[in-house]
């Protein structure tokens, strides 16, 4: 069985109408669906944006249903001109941005002492089909300068608002975690609420393609 994260409705909806034996439940104040994907069974939760909602999300899956994995798709953005606009990128570590300790402690941009690392792992075995990228997260939309800096000194290309924390919860767990972002808007690129705007549907329309080969792709490897 599968646990699917995912901030947005709009984000959900295309896989939504792909899904077989679609029965919506509530957790907590959450919306969630119990659904099969090409056979597997899945429970789909639409956690909200950012990291409190995403944490709180992964962690009801886990201890309500103890999924074989957790899967986290979504969009994001893009910082540098190494990644592009309506791809799809497995993304193989992420981390905190604005866990920022670094004048208290002297340690490195998104450090976390409890685990004694920046960043967090993730799964992309048998996610060959898509190129690998690396993500980092914070609770803000922004497209300060200082922040975008930040990002690509500590080796990340893409951006969000959920996947640092998810990665944390799944690790906390021991949770196999697989995570897929579609990148609706580059730094650099007119601005990035126009791009998103303008991106959303279409980078959200082709999640389930690339979201049902990931799931068929990890549940052989896994045989679940």
């Amino acid at each position: 069985m599968i646990g699917i994260v995912i901030a947005l409705n709009s984000e959900a909806e295309s896989l939504l109408k792909q899904v077989d034996n679609l029965e919506s439940i509530q957790l907590a104040d959450k919306t969630a669906y119990s659904c099969s994907v090409s056979g597997i069974k899945a429970i789909i939760i639409i956690s909200g944006i950012g990291k409190v909602n995403a944490a709180l999300a992964t962690q009801m899956l886990i201890d309500k249903f103890s999924p074989d994995f957790i899967l986290n798709f979504g969009t994001c953005g893009g910082m540098n001109n190494s990644v592009e606009i309506l791809k799809y990128y497995a993304v193989e570590k992420c981390c905190q941005f604005d866990f920022d300790l670094r004048e208290l402690d002297g340690v490195p941009l998104g450090y976390i002492q409890d685990y004694d690392s920046v960043f967090f792992p993730t799964n992309t075995q048998n996610l060959d089909f898509l190129e690998k990228s690396v993500l980092a997260s914070a609770d803000r939309f922004t497209n300060d300068i200082n922040d975008i800096n930040a990002i690509n000194e500590i080796g990340c290309s893409l951006r969000d608002m959920e996947g640092g924390a998810i990665a944390q919860v799944c690790l906390s767990n021991n949770m196999p975690l697989v995570m897929i972002k579609g990148i609706t808007d580059v730094y650099g690129s007119r601005t990035a609420q126009e791009q998103f705007y303008e991106n959303l549907k279409k980078v959200s329309e082709g999640f389930p393609a690339v979201i049902i080969k990931a799931i068929e792709n990890v549940c052989k490897v896994k045989n679940v």
